[in-house]
């Protein structure tokens, strides 16, 4: 899936950061799946409002490090390391 240029490097890399720690967080992932925003919000990632939240992707069966998830999620929008994210998870296909 191609980049989207509308959404800044920070951005990728915040979301990333909050993955992982909703794959090690029970209660970030509840809160995720209840509100996304909110979740978004709490965590100071500041989803773009015009922008459905995107869908947490699936925890990969095999370790993934901060740093591979930061720079795959910021260089191949859809992909989070290796798991891959076929409802176009950062492109705000989906509406809310």
């Amino acid at each position: 899936m191609p980049e989207d240029p509308s959404l800044p490097p920070e951005l990728h890399a915040r979301f990333a950061r909050f993955v992982a720690r909703a794959w090690s967080d029970e209660s970030v992932r509840r809160e995720f799946a209840r509100d996304p925003r909110a979740a978004l919000a709490d965590a100071g990632v500041d989803w773009p409002s015009e922008l459905s939240p995107p869908d947490l992707p699936a925890q990969p069966d095999q370790a993934i490090d901060l740093e591979s998830l930061e720079s795959s999620a910021g260089g191949a929008l859809g992909t989070i390391g290796t798991v891959s994210c076929p409802t176009g998870c950062f492109s705000g296909g989906r509406t809310a």
